[in-house]
């Protein structure tokens, strides 16, 4: 549209329209006077006088003209090749990116080796004995064993609490002693339905005859010893009541009791029994799975594997992260001297533009000249051809000839774009490539690495 608008806009210098030229050259006049006398003659090959006298007259100024559009052909050449990309060179931050992560590597070649070995012994370790034990599963054990031990502290407190309100009613310390005897039983009941369940219960299922009968064993005595426990607190509730001289009444009836038996009379006996019982059976519970896999040193294995494959991957991403140091300094720099590039790219381009503007109004100028010049040669050959007797010369069927010289200044400067744009194609490629390659090297060391091969 620019070029449009400097071709329909563009006139040529005063004194050299086509009118003008008439009035200067009497073109008119001497083409009748010419055609009178059948001049040219018909077998002519030259342009008449008046013709030559016409294109020497343009012929000037287009020389003038065409002077200047060579020197700004020249200046933006000379203002291409100034701002033509300066060729970087790609190859160096690969090549000491590659160097620092060869370094790297060998530093942290042997701790990473070492708890890659850590944490493949771990997990051997962890399939052995699951292979020895006859296990299928996966391991299971809570991941807060805070919560768990706040549960058993829970049930010991409630039956302290609730102890303590029993033991008060007849013991002769009031309130205090019932505390103070209660806050003891409750801890023994609770530690002893622990460990009746950490050591008896969980190696009961084990593999091995022996770790199993040991494990009966623990679980029976320490059942025997709870229930001695919670039967002699009993009876102790019971003879403290009658040391207080408090009459138990049983009732009328003859009917058979259940609670005969063990000799309790006192409700009160007889709750702090079930208390007991059901906090000891509680706290059993707890001790068999509440803190642990059920199955003795699985759930410890299980975590050595987990803290080892853990401690693996930690140091693996902080390994990585140094792997990539140099890396990310390699792709700074490439994306530094690549952006170098396409800011001289885009100048370029800018300096190109300007001339393209430049030479287009000058392009515009040389046509008008050739314009006015092929318009006073059109005007004497019509004019000459009106007046003939003799059938006009056959090259006035052609056109007039060319006074300047083709109009394409800019070609040399559309190359040198075209190669600019090419160089900064191959710097983008190359880049990607260098960046690619140390990809690649960065996967293979941290392979390697896993493998244990520091070299």
């Amino acid at each position: 549209m620019d070029g449009g608008q400097a071709r329909t806009s563009a006139k040529p210098p005063q004194g050299l329209s086509a009118a003008a030229l008439d009035k200067r050259l009497n073109i008119r006049r001497r083409a009748r006077e010419d055609g009178g006398r059948n001049h040219p003659r018909i077998d002519a090959a030259d342009l008449s006088e008046v013709e030559r006298e016409i294109v020497a007259a343009i012929g000037a100024e287009r020389a003038r003209l065409d002077q200047t559009r060579n020197e700004a052909k020249a200046e933006a050449e000379r203002r291409l090749r100034a701002l033509a990309p300066t060729p970087q060179d790609f190859s160096g931050p690969a090549l000491d990116a590659r160097l620092a992560l060869k370094q790297a590597a060998g530093r942290l070649g042997h701790d990473w080796g070492e708890a890659a070995e850590r944490a493949t012994q771990a997990r051997a370790d962890l399939d052995a004995f699951k292979r020895g034990n006859d296990l299928r599963r996966g391991a299971v054990y809570p991941s807060s064993a805070l919560l768990q031990a706040g549960l058993l502290l829970f049930a010991a407190v409630f039956e302290a609490l609730f102890s303590a309100a029993l033991f008060a009613e007849d013991d002769e310390r009031g309130l205090l002693g019932g505390v103070i005897t209660a806050i003891g039983l409750s801890g023994a009941n609770v530690t002893l339905g622990y460990l009746a369940g950490f050591l008896g219960l969980r190696y009961l299922q084990h593999v091995r005859t022996p770790i199993k009968v040991m494990g009966g064993a623990a679980f029976a005595a320490l059942t025997a010893l709870a229930l001695m426990l919670n039967l002699f607190a009993a009876d102790w509730r019971d003879q403290m009541a009658a040391l207080a001289g408090r009459q138990v009444d049983l009732g009328s009836d003859a009917s058979f009791r259940f609670w005969s038996l063990l000799q309790l009379e006192s409700p009160q006996a007889i709750i702090l029994l079930m208390l007991g019982a059901g906090v000891w059976v509680f706290a059993a519970l707890k001790g068999y799975s509440g803190f642990d896999d059920p199955y003795p040193d699985f759930g410890k294995m299980d975590r050595a594997a987990r803290a080892a494959s853990d401690a693996l991957s930690d140091f693996r991403a902080d390994a990585r992260r140094e792997l990539e140091a140099p890396i990310e300094t390699a792709k700074t720099a490439l994306a530094a001297r690549l952006e170098k590039m396409r800011a001289e790219f885009e100048a370029m381009n800018k300096a190109f533009d300007a001339a393209a503007v430049k030479m287009e109004k000058l392009d515009a100028q040389a046509r008008s000249l050739d314009e006015a010049a092929a318009t006073a040669v059109h005007l004497y050959r019509q004019e000459n051809a009106n007046l003939r007797t003799a059938p006009a010369p056959a090259y006035f069927g052609a056109p007039p000839p060319a006074i300047g010289p083709a109009l394409d200044a800019l070609a040399a400067s559309a190359a040198m774009i075209d190669d600019a744009r090419t160089r900064l194609a191959d710097a983008q490629a190359q880049s990607t490539q260098a960046l690619e390659t140390l990809v690649h090297e960065l996967e293979d060391a941290a392979k390697r690495l896993d493998g244990g091969d520091i070299a």
